[in-house]
C-alpha cells in the first residue's frame, strides 16, 4: 500500500495515540534544523518532563542549553555522555561542573548522579546501561504519557561503530524501555533515509519526522507515521 496524506485533524488523532502508548520517532534533519526541532520534542519548557540524553557528537554544555529552562535538577535529568567516543569532550565535562540557568550548578565528576560517561561507542551493552540506569532513576513510578523524554543525538556515529545487527538489536532495547515508561523518544539521524543502515532500523520506530530550514531561514516539519502508514503537510515548528 502507498502512503497516504492526512488532513490535519486525522493526522492528529493518530499522533494523540501514538503518544498515549508511549512512542519513539526517528529524525532526519538538516544541520540547521537539528536544534529547533530538538526543543520541540523534548516538550513545552512549563510543563513537567523528565529527560535522558544520549549525545554522541552534541557536547554537555550545548545539551544543557538545549535543555533550559527546562528543571535541571537530579531526579529529572540524566545524560549519558557518549561525546568523548566520537569527539572532544566539553570543557564542562572535563572540569568537573556544568552550570544550566535553570537549575544549580551539576556536578559531572564520578558519582553524579545525573552524568555518566562513556568512552567506548562500540560497547552498545554498557551504552544501552547507562541509559536504562538513567530511565530507571528519574522516571515516575505511574507516568503520564510523554512525560519521560529520550533524545539520541545522534545516531550517525554508531553505524560505524557496530555493525547492523547488534545496532538493531541497541535501538529496539532503547525503544521498548521508552514505551514501557510510556515515553516518547527521539533519534537524530543525519544520514537521511536513504542511507542503508538508516533504512534497517527504520521500522524499528513508531514515525519518521523530515525536517528541513526553509529558504526564509524557518524550520518546518513533515511527519510520516509508520503504522497506520500516513504523512502530513508540511508544518512550522510552534
Amino acid at each position: 500500500m502507498g502512503t497516504d496524506t492526512a488532513d490535519a485533524a486525522e493526522f492528529s488523532r493518530h499522533l494523540a495515540a501514538l503518544k498515549d502508548d508511549g512512542c519513539n520517532v526517528l529524525v532526519v534533519n538538516d544541520p540547521n534544523g537539528a536544534a529547533d526541532i530538538c526543543d520541540h520534542l523534548l516538550g513545552g519548557h512549563d510543563l513537567e518532563r523528565r529527560h535522558v540524553y544520549l549525545p554522541t557528537t552534541t557536547d554537555v554544555d550545548d545539551v544543557l542549553a538545549r535543555h533550559e529552562p527546562r528543571r535541571t535538577t537530579q531526579n529529572a535529568l540524566g545524560v549519558a555522555d557518549a561525546t568523548a567516543a566520537t569527539t572532544t569532550r566539553s570543557v564542562a565535562a572535563t572540569s568537573g561542573t556544568a552550570t544550566a540557568t535553570a537549575g544549580p550548578s551539576l556536578d559531572t565528576q564520578p558519582g553524579s548522579a545525573w552524568y555518566s560517561d562513556i568512552d567506548d561507542l562500540t560497547d552498545l551493552e554498557t551504552v544501552f546501561d547507562a541509559v536504562h540506569d538513567h530511565v530507571d532513576r528519574i522516571a515516575p513510578q505511574t507516568p503520564a504519557p510523554g512525560e519521560l523524554r529520550l533524545c539520541v543525538d545522534s545516531l550517525d556515529p554508531f553505524f560505524d561503530a557496530a555493525d547492523e545487527q547488534t545496532l538493531f538489536r541497541f535501538i529496539h532495547g532503547l525503544t521498548n524501555l521508552v514505551r514501557k515508561h510510556d515515553g516518547m523518544g527521539h533519534y537524530h539521524a543525519a544520514a537521511g533515509t536513504g542511507h542503508p543502515t538508516v533504512a534497517v532500523l527504520e521500522p524499528l520506530f513508531d514515525a519518521t519526522v523530515y525536517v528541513e530550514t526553509t529558504i526564509d531561514g524557518d524550520t518546518r516539519q513533515r511527519w510520516r507515521l509508520h503504522d497506520p502508514d500516513i504523512v502530513s503537510d508540511w508544518m512550522p515548528l510552534d
